[in-house]
């Protein structure tokens, strides 16, 4: 029999991959894995709590559609729920109003489309609609613009005191100009029509001044501005809109192979925008290169896995430097909610991905990035089906509060195949050793062992728990009494003793993390001992 050998596994790095293919995993990615975060060093440890934003229910009808930081003279957060616009400045929302008793109305399917200028709030109410509102923080009520393309004044070739804009589907700056696209005007629909407004005039619009696109199928579905270029969508292509004025605008075609069929499957980031094609993934435009983020997760689209009817359910939101799609993703069924959020970390590896999932089991929606008017930045997200807005990335509580009380999320991870060099030579696996985050409470780890490459529900051929007690026998601050020795809590990481493995050709572990205590996995020392192969 030959002597023990040794291989430690540190870098989990490689995220999740969906590849039904075991062996194009690489070692540092993973085939399965919930509500854990990848350690852009190495390990995996358990996702932050999530907690409502509005302890007050909102009230009506809840159909979220997206959340837009407003930074006017008071920082406000705003909500986009069905017909409604609503607003809050860190606590509960209240409904904005054209004027008293009457609240502002969308006619959008996709609800209100935000646009900030200067500290003024532009936006759309969709083409079955009548012109735009315009709001400030200062402002009791919205003002109503009129309708471009209506009499008097129908369109203005300089700049005057008429207060209009175009009946739109979806609203950007850009230029210095205000951008409308998919508009109705004079009772005509133009959905592949692209307007600008005048110079620094936002509520001005000459009637020459516009573009059809008519290429990519009907129905530009969304703008972004990467770069200097407006980025236009339609169901099956993206355009580009060149240019600086209405004499040098130019439409060049990005791509006719992908497009987007829902405005709320867009995000903009820093350095480019992120969208979903239907029933093909991800994309990222940069201002020079489109690039597939999808690759890694694609078995998904392919199986049906995620619900190719239910591409309304289908969001993208750019929340804390990172990409949140949300997807109606199951394995057993077809679902038509957002079950799960695959969250991309464009900072690691050129993107890699995990997989997050409320307590209650959903994936939440239309979010942003905000900071309050004292400094105080949230990453916001929607939740699906309940009346609450949510605060995530919360590192310091480890439950989510959804509706008022503290639920346990499931986290775990699941390692790739690991042979040793060849699946062919059976192995007695001893003792594994495991780096292991301190905890500053005991908890408890549970390993389950799949061997052979049977890896299904109920397939583990062994279950074993990794305990850990406190590092210290100290007391935190705040929570103990005066007089003992003070401890400061999880610093380091300690290393644990898992049991043996088994006789096996191949062994894989999946670590389920203990409820409501944070925990991580910072690296696995496969221990075995390799048989003689029978010819």
């Amino acid at each position: 029999m030959a002597g023990l050998s040794i291989t430690e596994v540190s870098d989990f790095t490689g995220g999740l991959n969906f590849r039904a293919d075991q062996f194009q995993l690489s070692s540092f990615e993973s085939p399965d894995m919930l509500n854990v975060e990848i350690d852009p060093r190495g390990g995996v440890f358990s996702r932050g709590g999530q907690q409502r934003l509005n302890t007050t229910a909102i009230s009506g009808t809840w159909d979220p559609q997206k959340l837009f930081a407003f930074d006017g003279a008071t920082n406000t957060i705003m909500l986009a729920n069905g017909a409604k616009v609503l607003r809050s400045t860190g606590g509960n929302f209240t409904t904005l109003q054209a004027s008293a008793g009457v609240d502002v109305t969308i006619a959008s399917p996709h609800g209100a489309c935000f646009a900030q200028w200067g500290k003024r709030l532009y936006f759309a109410t969709g083409v079955a609609g009548n012109g735009g509102y315009v709001w400030e923080t200062t402002d009791t009520y919205a003002t109503a613009l009129t309708a471009s393309g209506d009499n008097p004044n129908a369109w203005q070739a300089t700049p005057d005191a008429s207060r209009k804009m175009p009946t739109a589907e979806h609203l950007v700056v850009h230029a210095n100009k205000m951008w409308a696209a998919n508009t109705s005007e004079a009772g005509t629909a133009y959905p592949n029509r692209v307007r600008w407004s005048l110079e620094n005039s936002p509520e001005n619009w000459d009637q020459d001044d516009y573009i059809d696109i008519n290429g990519g199928g009907n129905g530009i579905t969304g703008m972004a501005v990467v770069g200097g270029q407006l980025v236009v969508f339609k169901p099956s292509a993206v355009f580009l809109v060149l240019g600086y004025d209405s004499a040098t605008f130019q439409v060049v075609e990005l791509t006719s192979r992908v497009g987007c069929l829902n405005h709320h499957a867009i995000a903009t980031a820093e350095n480019g925008v992120y969208w979903f094609s239907h029933n093909q993934g991800l994309f990222f435009y940069n201002g020079s290169t489109l690039n597939d983020m999808f690759s890694n997760l694609r078995p998904a689209i392919e199986l049906n896995y995620i619900n190719p009817a239910a591409h309304e359910a289908i969001s993208v939101s750019w929340v804390g430097r990172r990409v949140w799609v949300s997807s109606p993703y199951s394995t057993t069924t077809l679902v038509t909610n957002p079950t799960v959020n695959f969250v991309l970390d464009p900072s690691i590896r050129g993107g890699v991905y995990t997989q997050f999932k409320t307590a209650d089991g959903y994936g939440l929606i239309g979010g942003c990035d905000w900071t309050d008017s004292t400094d105080t930045d949230y990453r916001l997200m929607c939740h699906p089906t309940q009346p609450y807005v949510l605060k995530v990335d919360l590192y310091n509580q480890e439950t989510d509060n959804i509706t008022g009380t503290a639920v346990p999320f499931t986290s775990y991870y699941k390692t790739r195949w690991f042979d040793g060099g060849s699946y062919m030579q059976k192995k007695m696996f001893r003792r594994p050793d495991f780096v292991i985050k301190e905890s500053d409470l005991a908890q408890t780890i549970t390993v389950k062992v799949y061997h052979d490459f049977s890896e299904g529900a109920g397939n583990e051929r062994k279950i074993f728990s990794i305990s850990q007690v406190p590092p210290s026998t100290g007391i935190l601050w705040g929570s103990g009494l005066w007089g003992g020795n003070w401890s400061v809590g999880a610093i380091s990481s300690t290393v644990k003793s898992g049991r043996n493995l088994g006789l096996a050709r191949s062994v894989q572990l999946e670590f389920i993390g203990p409820s409501s205590q944070k925990w991580g996995l910072n690296s696995i020392g496969y221990k075995y001992q390799a048989r003689r192969i029978k010819g």
